[in-house]
């Protein structure tokens, strides 16, 4: 033991194991340092994995792969833990580190278990004792699973954990009346403004619920506000409706970002190029204080853009004023004419070809080939994608002219002129999914039906 002066110690816990006594952290380190003082010998470090189970691969686990790089560094002569479980109850995994340590003459050693890797009767009894404890993981992973499933068919939850707006009652999630009205207030303020930002500030100031922003954004992609948890329909009470959820999805595409001096621009997110389809990006003109947009993709070489046109807002707002009614009327002759009797193109194999994408994707992730940055933003890309042509293979739904209608109500022009900035920007924010500016300065615009 003298010749082996830096040893290390690995801690290891999966969440279902943590409360269980002696396999918490705590217990684990207790236990390494006492066999420490035993030997007479010093740990250099401990390091822990909490929440970590052992059939992840080791690239999945933060402090595994922080001391296999001091291994590769040549810092390392043993590596200590309390049971072989603690390692690894993957074979393939283990030898994947065993290798790397034996490039690097490190050892490792169970001090509750006996085990000798230098011989073959040793090595056996490792792959005997892995394959069991891999077996065991195996069969607990299929009650867990079964527990789970039959929880879910019984619209119960799963864990103690909710959505923030919900409590556990008994066995069943219901709305949490200490949060409801701000949680419903939260959501209306952001399918009128399309901005987290202001969303977060107006349930702060009129009901003293603070949201931070990435729990914001996580409610705005939740399914459960709209009633689907654990992929069951009705486990939570609704929020919103699917179609508003929809709606918010689609402003997510768009959203209004925070800009510089906090100017407001009322076309924010939702104005893009006609050309690449970036969204535009508004500025004011530091001589004469206009707001203008212009393409920020003509500034990157890779998107080849030629849409250098700066259009001022004023120019945006006048067109839109003057012309949304016509486009109205034109749209509602359209759809009398044309609407009921177009044909649906049958989209059945291009959707499933895109399930089976997710699953090659989900393949690729699990092997390591991609990391789960890519794995979610092509997901989810592809998602959108079967969303998009379910709803076009379902049918053709009436547009709501009513909506607009209520809201382009005799003599509005002269009530917009009277909103703040801040106003107009929800204002048309309801009112527009889409606007477009092409290099030749012209503009297309498409109504939120």
């Amino acid at each position: 033991m003298a010749a082996l002066n830096r040893i290390y110690g690995y801690v290891r816990v999966s969440t279902e194991e943590q409360a269980i006594h002696g396999l918490s952290v705590e217990a684990q380190i207790a236990t390494l340092q006492a066999w420490a003082e035993e030997k007479h010998c010093k740990l250099v470090d401990i390091y822990i994995d909490a929440g970590i189970s052992a059939r992840k691969p080791a690239s999945k686990r933060p402090e595994l792969q922080r001391l296999l790089c001091d291994v590769q560094a040549g810092r390392v002569d043993l590596i200590v833990f309390t049971k072989l479980d603690r390692w690894f109850r993957n074979i393939a995994e283990y030898y994947k580190v065993q290798e790397v340590l034996e490039q690097h003459n490190a050892a490792w050693k169970t001090i509750q278990e006996d085990y000798d890797t230098t011989t073959a009767s040793g090595r056996l009894k490792v792959n005997i004792m892995l394959s069991v404890a891999q077996d065991e993981a195996d069969r607990t992973s299929e009650r867990i699973k079964a527990v789970f499933e039959m929880k879910r068919q019984k619209l119960e939850p799963l864990t103690g954990n909710c959505p923030t707006g919900y409590k556990i009652e008994g066995k069943k999630i219901v709305k949490d009346p200490e949060k409801k009205a701000a949680v419903s207030a939260f959501f209306r303020k952001f399918l009128a403004c399309g901005s987290v930002t202001v969303a977060q500030e107006y349930v702060l100031e009129n009901h003293g619920l603070r949201i931070e922003y990435q729990l914001a954004s996580k409610m705005l992609d939740s399914p459960a506000y709209y009633g689907v948890y654990y992929d069951m329909e009705g486990m939570t009470p609704p929020y919103i409706t699917k179609e508003e959820f929809d709606r918010i999805q689609e402003m997510r595409r768009h959203t209004v970002r925070k800009t510089i001096k906090n100017r407001v621009y009322l076309f924010s997110g939702i104005a893009v190029c006609g050309e690449c389809g970036f969204r535009l990006g508004g500025r004011t003109n530091v001589r004469n204080r206009v707001p203008l947009y212009n393409c920020p993709g003509h500034y990157i070489k890779r998107s080849g853009c030629q849409n250098k046109t700066n259009l001022s807002e004023r120019k945006i707002e006048t067109y839109i004023v003057e012309s949304i009614n016509e486009k109205m009327r034109q749209l509602k002759s359209a759809y009398a004419q044309f609407g009921e009797k177009t044909k649906q193109k049958d989209h059945k194999s291009e959707i499933a070809a895109l399930r089976g994408k997710i699953v090659k994707l989900k393949d690729l992730y699990l092997n390591d080939l991609i990391t789960l940055e890519e794995y979610k933003e092509d997901k989810a890309s592809m998602t959108d994608r079967i969303n998009k042509l379910i709803e076009l293979d379902g049918p053709r739904k009436r547009p709501n002219f009513e909506k607009i209608d209520g809201i382009l109500t005799f003599g509005w022009q002269d009530l917009y002129f009277d909103l703040s900035k801040e106003e107009k920007r929800e204002f048309w924010r309801v009112l527009i999914k889409e606007i477009r500016i092409y290099p030749d300065r012209h503009i297309e615009f498409d109504i939120n039906l």
